[in-house]
């Protein structure tokens, strides 16, 4: 794990905002390169005081020629320029080519910062919502800095300067998300600044691109490319509403018990999980145990009692591993369930302690209920993590979590009710239209590889990203005991045995307290008060969805108009479509400020309306070079978003559909 100290960040980053208002004051008149570090600081303060702690060149020299474009930077140790011609007729070129091809564009990314002046240019358009480029030496950055003013627009985040030593793989998948670069993704490219770069970095040019591309693929592939999913999470979280306001509140749970024990467990269903089970059973009563609900049937059999078992699954097949009548095996233990989970599952829940969570996803948060956000992660492993630190247990340990096929093949522990269900060709056995692609990953303890799948690497992604103690207000560390499978970076390998060792050693007993459950009146009101409130989002639906199918006739009428004339050889009213853009443009805009379309509706329809906004965004970078361009870019515009409309009226009407349906599948008992 990465040796990270809050408290010494914060204490770094404010000695040196000390440090910039000092010389600042002292200045006077601000130079370009202390408005640059300032703007800098406020974004990646590591960074700028990198560039600002470097007193001198070393690497690089300046030449200053006969104008301010004029200035060549000549590496030392190669005796070789960054521009081989001269430099004002290099940025002229570039200037030129970019105000040509890519005036348009709302996002650009480059590798190369050279003396700087391109890019003043360039932020000259407007345009350009997201300039970002990768600059390999930070003196090439000082030189720049000291150079050209880019302060303002760093500071708002429209300039992004990133050295390859000073960001991490989150910050670009951060960028990636920016609107102005999402919505032009698909007319990505990594502009290399000049040959010099070309030559002497190609491979850091390479990688980071890389790194790019897979970063904004990822970010497509976890939009999906239907709403399927996201309409299935509001069927599931309106139809559990009765039993997501009874039983136990979550948020009591984690109020009683944070930082009342050291030592969590979390015990996933990897082929290794056998060899630990004794272990465990020895480490029971002395450390929090939190499992997948893969796992519940694995340590069940092995009279091993979990804490808490955490399942989120959307699907119906989740639901049989609850589906064995409760006992008294399941007594003191809390099932946590996501709200949006199979409603067979919380049938099957039902007469078992049981609590919920959130996923922090649009829909519920126009809820506005107590019902704690968590499980982000995206399977119920992820979801017994965010428990662990939730508690603030100082000491996590993965144990069964290979994410990866063992030696002999096998994908799960023996005992779990879906045994092998992966085979190393990725076929699915309960699911035939399903499959996962093979892949490898660095082997735990970092010798070899070991094969797994797409998804399991993913998930193991995720993890990685939950490891950084940055993101939490107390200090903990993750020890992968797994001793099998694939490494997780940001994780302490160690023996399960040696850990365990450790906590008998404390010779401390785990304590858990358990809330008293929702009062039933309480459960009641509440419940009344959501329904009232999902019969309110059908009706703000109704109006949303008429509004759009007029916008859709409207767009119809004037295209048919259009097509008659260019039939009969006459160009179209050109005009109307100019009006019918800006109308388009106020009305989705003022959608998008619309907080219950936004949760809800839009909640549906985000894959589709962003892939068809990326769609969009290729059109509409297309340059102007005369009237005319941009008369028929308009026109295409007006028309693609009749499709457009007509889709999201019917997506309007499956989503008021789906949440009546939900509300009529309530019990007797509950129909309020």
């Amino acid at each position: 794990m990465q040796n990270y100290d809050k408290d010494l960040e914060a204490q770094a980053f404010e000695e040196f905002q000390r440090e910039l208002e000092a010389r600042f004051k002292a200045e006077g008149t601000p130079s370009n390169f202390m408005k640059n570090i300032v703007a800098l600081s406020a974004i990646n303060f590591r960074l700028a005081k990198a560039v600002y702690d470097l007193k001198s060149n070393t690497k690089f020299d300046v030449f200053a020629g006969k104008t301010n474009l004029d200035i060549n930077i000549i590496n030392t140790e190669l005796n070789e320029p960054i521009y081989t011609n001269a430099p004002a007729e290099h940025t002229q070129a570039m200037i030129d080519k970019f105000s040509d091809e890519y005036a348009l564009y709302p996002s650009l990314f480059f590798f190369g910062l050279g003396n700087g002046n391109f890019y003043t240019k360039l932020l000259q358009n407007q345009t350009h919502e997201k300039i970002i480029v990768f600059e390999p030496e930070i003196e090439i950055i000082f030189i720049a800095f000291n150079l050209c003013d880019f302060g303002a627009d760093i500071f708002h985040e429209r300039f992004i300067v990133v050295h390859p030593d000073y960001y991490r793989d989150g910050h670009i998948e951060l960028i990636c998300h920016y609107d102005a670069v999402a919505s032009n993704i698909r007319n990505y490219n990594f502009h290399i600044y000049s040959d010099y770069y070309a030559k002497n970095y190609g491979q850091i040019a390479q990688k980071i691109n890389n790194k790019i591309i897979e970063s904004s693929s990822k970010m497509v592939l976890n939009m999906g490319n239907d709403a399927h999913d996201n309409l299935l999470g509001i069927k599931h979280v309106v139809a559990n509403m009765p039993h997501i306001y009874n039983g136990y509140q979550l948020k009591d749970i984690i109020d009683l018990n944070i930082g009342k024990n050291k030592t969590a467990i979390i015990a996933s269903t990897g082929p290794s999980l056998n060899k630990q089970i004794e272990l465990l059973k020895k480490v029971a009563p002395h450390a929090l145990i939190l499992i997948p609900d893969a796992s519940y049937h694995v340590l069940k059999i092995n009279g091993i009692k979990p804490d808490f078992v955490a399942t989120m699954e959307r699907v119906e097949k989740t639901s049989e591993f609850f589906q064995s009548e409760p006992s008294s095996f399941d007594d003191g233990i809390m099932f946590m369930a996501a709200s949006l989970t199979h409603p067979k599952t919380a049938l099957n829940l039902k007469d078992r302690n049981r609590c919920y969570a959130h996923r922090p996803i649009r829909f519920e948060f126009i809820l506005k209920d107590d019902i704690p956000f968590m499980c982000k992660g995206p399977s119920s492993a992820h979801f017994a993590l965010d428990m662990a630190l939730r508690l603030k247990c100082e000491r996590i340990i993965f144990i069964g979590q290979d994410l990866a096929f063992a030696k002999d093949g096998s994908s799960h522990a023996k005992g779990n009710i879906f045994e092998n269900y992966i085979k190393e060709d990725g076929t699915i056995t309960i699911n035939p239209n399903a499959r996962q692609r093979p892949q490898t990953a660095i082997a735990y303890g970092g010798e070899g590889e070991v094969k797994t799948t797409d998804v399991w690497n993913f998930f193991r992604g995720y993890f990685e990203s939950m490891m950084e103690p940055a993101h939490y207000d107390y200090k903990f560390k993750v020890y992968n005991a797994t001793e099998g499978g694939a490494r997780i970076h940001g994780t302490i390998e160690k023996p399960f045995s040696e850990l365990v060792d450790e906590i008998l050693a404390e010779n401390s007993i785990k304590e858990i307290i358990k809330p008293m459950p929702i009062n039933p009146q309480n459960a009641k009101d509440q419940i009344k008060r959501q329904k009232e409130l999902v019969e309110d989002l059908i009706r703000y639906g109704v109006e949303k969805q008429r509004l759009c199918e007029e916008l859709f006739k409207k767009i119809s009428k004037a295209v048919e108009n259009a097509n008659k004339e260019i039939e009969r050889g006459k160009e179209p009213y050109y005009p109307k479509f100019y009006e019918l853009k800006e109308r388009i443009d106020r009305f989705k805009n003022n959608l998008k400020n619309d907080e219950v379309f936004d949760r809800v509706y839009y909640h549906v329809a985000n894959n589709f309306c962003v892939h068809q906004e990326m769609e969009f965004g290729e059109l509409m970078v297309r340059p102007e070079r005369t009237k005319s361009d941009k008369d028929k870019k308009i026109f295409e515009y007006v028309r693609q978003h009749g499709y457009y409309f007509f889709s999201l009226a019917g997506m309007m009407e499956a989503t008021r559909d789906t949440m009546n349906e939900s509300l009529q599948s309530w019990d007797e008992e509950f129909k309020l």
